[in-house]
């Protein structure tokens, strides 16, 4: 009897866990399957950088219609911005900037373009679920790609050179970057479900990670140790920062409402960004350390969600004004 009990609860669990609904809910589910699918069939046979294009500009104004520049409200939002491009196009960039030379010439590449690139917009909602106040979260997100207008096509030639077609490079930062601000504007005024944003963007990150995957597939099947090395430090990048930031702010009694936006932004970059501009304007080898980077930032945001005490998210709630 306790064994058939047993069968019916985990079936009930199962198909609970396994609702469509779900599953397309569920950032870390759709990228393991993006990932999984890419590796085994190797992805699209045609058109990858078309179709990793067209799924990052709908990911993006998805995404971008979530942040408003109107959020500020204080000059403690402006320093708050101020403080996260430090964080993101200063401390990390030159972390990352140091992994390039002990690469080939296509993944030096890769970690160039991953330096260059800005936050990733997914700091809005995991600073939220960390107990971090939205608010700042969201302005110094907006400001954060403003200044990737100028900084990303700034650092891309400096660093790449001539190698890098200057027609393409702003060709595809306006597909990728200035069409969905603008785009997002709308978008935003629709006021969509949060349950199908959050869906539908999902569902095109999953076709992003498909694409990329697969186009790598050889790489990553063939080359086990290229793949270990690019991980150890996707580690020190991701965790390294992140709980380097976290524990200097602690120490200077940084509350976890300002910290949390801190520690994310010191740690996370777009690399859907990335991986489709190195697809666009290289060779898709040049995307494998961003690809293998988005598995470890997965990790550190679920690591994160348990790291934080639910006692300080829980008071920073009950003070942060709604």
């Amino acid at each position: 009897m306790r064994c058939v009990r047993s069968v019916y609860v985990f079936t009930r669990c199962f198909e609970r866990f396994m609702r469509p609904s779900r599953i397309l809910g569920s950032y870390s589910i759709m990228m393991s399957l993006g990932l999984a699918l890419g590796l085994v069939t190797g992805g699209f046979p045609w058109y990858t950088k078309e179709v990793s294009m067209a799924s990052l500009a709908f990911l993006m104004t998805l995404s971008l219609s979530t942040v408003g520049l109107s959020e500020a409200k204080g000059k403690d939002h402006f320093s708050h911005a101020a403080w996260s491009l430090v964080l993101n196009y200063g401390f990390l960039t030159a972390l990352i900037l140091a992994f390039a030379p002990f690469f080939s010439k296509d993944l030096g590449r890769g970690w160039i373009l991953m330096a260059a690139a800005p936050s990733a917009i997914s700091i809005v909602p995991f600073s939220s679920v960390l107990g971090g106040q939205t608010t700042k979260a969201l302005f110094s997100t907006a400001a954060n790609y403003l200044a990737a207008l100028v900084l990303m096509p700034l650092l891309t030639l400096l660093l790449i050179g001539s190698a890098v077609s200057v027609t393409s490079l702003v060709y595809s930062l306006i597909i990728l970057i200035v069409l969905p601000m603008v785009v997002s504007r709308g978008v935003r005024k629709l006021r969509v479900e949060k349950s199908v944003n959050t869906a539908l963007t999902n569902i095109s990150f999953a076709l992003l990670i498909f694409a990329v995957a697969g186009s790598n597939r050889d790489a990553f099947l063939e080359e086990p140790m290229l793949v270990l090395g690019i991980s150890a430090l996707c580690v020190v990048r991701t965790f390294g920062s992140g709980l380097l930031t976290e524990f200097s702010l602690r120490k200077l009694s940084v509350p976890v409402a300002d910290r949390a936006p801190y520690v994310l932004f010191a740690s996370y970059k777009n690399l859907g960004l990335t991986a489709t501009l190195a697809i666009a304007l290289f060779e898709p080898i040049v995307a494998v350390p961003a690809t293998i980077c988005i598995v470890f930032e997965v990790v550190w945001v679920i690591s994160l969600i348990r790291w934080y005490p639910r006692v300080d998210r829980e008071t920073v709630s009950a003070q942060t004004p709604t």
